[in-house]
C-alpha cells in the first residue's frame, strides 16, 4: 500500500519542532505521571504487528518503580475464554510457554496469533510477577468476547460470531470496569489495544459519537482514562467498495483505505530534524493536537475534528523510516493444530480455497498449512517512508 505524503512548509515544521522541544519528556517517566494523574492507560499500537510499542511495554514492566504501580494489564487481542490458560501459566512454578498454546491458537481470525512480540510480553510479565514475589499483583487479562471454534462447523456460523462482536467494545468497557472495581478501589491499569477502541471523542458529521471502549471510560468517567497512541503510520478510510460477501473482524472488508501520515508529513520531519530519541507529549494545546483528525472515520467527521479529539498524548520511540514489525512465532503449531487449522481455512475459505491456494503458491492445503506456520524474523515496516519525506 502506499502512504499519502505532502511536502511540508518549513514554518509549520518549525514550530512542531519547537513543540517536541518544549514539551517533549521520557516515555517511561511521561507514563510515570499519567498512572499517578489517570486509573487506567490506553494505549493505541496503530499496528499489532508493530515491534516497538512491546520494546517499549516490556521497559515499563521491567522498570520496578513503574511495574509496581500497576495492578492490571489488559490484552485486546486475546478473548476471554483463554484466560485460564493465561492464568495456569502465570501461577505455574516454573516459565511454561507450553501452558499458554490455546491462548494463541484461539485468537479471532483461526489462523492463530503469530506475533512473538504478544509471547515476549507474557514472559516479561511472568518474570517481573516472579521478582516481585506478589503474585496478586500485575494481572494478566484477556478482555474480548470469547470465541469457541469448536463451535463453528460452516462459514454462516462464524458470519453469526462476528455479528456477535457489534457489542465488543461495550464488552471490553464492562470487563475493564468490572475488574477496576468502578474506579472506587485506587486499581491502576493499562490496556493494549489499537486505534478501533483507543479515540476518545470522536463524532460523526451529524454530531453523534462514534461509541468505542475509551470513549465510554471519556464520557461516563471523565478523568479516569488516558488515551496515548504510537506514533506510526494512520489507516485512512476512503469510500465503500463491492463487497466479495465476505466479512473481517477487522471490519476492513468493504473498504478501500490507505496508509497516511499525520499532518502531511510534518510529525515525522519535525521529530526526526528535532529528537531521533524517544519522547512523548501530551495533544491538548498544542499543533500536533491541533493537526487535522486521521483515522477509520476521517471520511465521516466535522472539518475542524482533530487529533486532539482522538487522543490525549502521542509517544515517538522512533523515526518511521527505521521502524519494524514483529518476529512471527510457530511454537503452537501442534500436528493436532495443523489439522484443526486445515478445518478451520475450509470452513473460512469456502469455495475461495483454491483462489487462496493459487495466490499463496501451495499446491495443497497442508503445503499452505506449513507455509503458515513458518518462523518469520523482524521484518522492516513496509507501511512506513523508507526516507524522510
Amino acid at each position: 500500500m502506499m502512504i499519502a505524503v505532502a511536502v511540508q512548509a518549513q514554518p509549520q515544521a518549525l514550530t512542531f519542532s519547537k513543540v517536541l522541544q518544549q514539551q517533549g519528556k521520557d516515555p517511561l517517566l511521561f507514563v510515570k505521571e499519567k498512572l499517578d494523574a489517570h486509573a487506567l492507560l490506553v494505549f493505541d499500537d496503530a499496528l499489532h504487528s508493530a515491534l516497538e510499542p512491546f520494546v517499549f511495554y516490556n521497559q515499563l514492566l521491567t522498570d520496578s518503580s513503574l511495574a509496581s504501580k500497576l495492578d492490571y494489564i489488559f490484552i485486546e487481542v486475546f478473548p476471554i475464554n483463554v484466560q485460564p490458560y493465561l492464568d495456569s501459566f502465570f501461577r505455574a512454578p516454573e516459565k511454561d510457554t507450553a501452558l499458554l498454546m490455546k491462548v494463541f491458537q484461539d485468537d479471532y481470525s483461526g489462523y492463530g496469533w503469530r506475533y512473538q512480540t504478544y509471547l515476549d510480553l507474557l514472559t516479561t510479565i511472568w518474570d517481573t510477577r516472579k521478582r516481585s514475589g506478589k503474585q496478586d499483583k500485575l494481572q494478566v487479562i484477556a478482555v474480548s468476547p470469547p470465541v469457541y471454534w469448536e463451535a463453528l462447523h460452516t462459514r454462516s456460523d462464524y458470519e453469526l460470531f462476528q455479528q456477535s462482536l457489534a457489542a465488543r467494545d461495550y464488552f471490553m468497557y464492562v470487563t475493564m470496569l468490572q475488574h477496576m472495581q468502578q474506579f472506587k478501589q485506587g486499581k491502576k491499569g493499562i490496556f493494549l489495544t489499537n486505534t478501533r477502541h483507543a479515540y476518545k471523542n470522536i463524532r460523526n458529521a451529524a454530531g453523534q459519537l462514534y461509541w468505542n471502549t475509551m470513549t465510554f471510560f471519556h464520557q461516563w468517567h471523565p478523568g479516569r482514562a488516558c488515551s496515548i497512541r504510537f506514533h506510526n503510520v494512520f489507516l485512512s478510510r476512503k469510500r465503500k467498495k463491492e463487497s466479495n460477501g465476505k466479512k473481517t473482524t477487522e471490519g476492513l472488508s468493504d473498504y478501500e483505505y490507505a496508509w497516511v501520515l499525520p499532518a502531511n508529513g510534518l510529525w515525522d520531519s519535525a521529530y526526526n530534524k528535532t529528537a531521533m530519541r524517544p519522547l512523548a507529549i501530551p495533544l491538548a494545546g498544542n499543533v500536533f493536537g491541533q493537526s487535522p483528525y486521521l483515522g477509520n472515520h476521517a471520511p465521516d467527521v466535522p472539518a475542524n475534528t482533530t487529533m486532539a479529539d482522538a487522543y490525549d498524548a502521542v509517544i515517538f520511540l522512533t523515526p518511521l523510516h527505521a521502524s519494524q514489525l514483529s518476529a512471527r512465532m510457530n511454537f503452537f503449531y501442534t500436528p493436532a493444530f495443523k489439522k484443526e487449522l486445515m478445518r478451520r481455512i475450509r470452513l473460512l475459505e469456502g469455495d475461495d480455497l483454491s483462489q487462496t491456494l493459487k495466490q499463496s503458491g501451495a499446491g495443497t492445503l497442508e503445503a499452505y498449512v506449513e507455509r503458515l506456520s513458518a518462523c518469520q524474523s523482524v521484518q522492516p515496516n513496509t507501511l512506513a517512508p523508507r526516507k524522510q519525506p
